[in-house]
């Protein structure tokens, strides 16, 4: 799988968008891209964002995630 830079780069905001496991904590987040990176193992393409308000998940808070590129909405780029 090809990724298309132009879709998400490091800085771009984007918003967490995925109804899935997750979107329980971070459904409608917004974040910063700080790298996006490819799984050797599986091809998919991630992401590494900063919160732009730290996240509750579970028990505490979280100010960084990783999670696959199409799990986001990207905002300004």
């Amino acid at each position: 799988m090809k990724f298309d830079e132009q879709l998400m780069k490091v800085g771009d905001l984007v918003m967490f968008n995925d109804e899935g496991t997750y979107a329980k904590w971070f459904f409608g987040q917004f974040a910063t891209v700080e790298s996006v990176t490819q799984s050797i193992a599986t091809g998919d393409w991630h992401c590494r964002v900063r919160w732009l308000s730290p996240v509750r998940y579970h028990d505490s808070h979280t100010t960084y995630s990783d999670f696959k590129v199409n799990n986001f909405k990207v905002y300004a780029n």
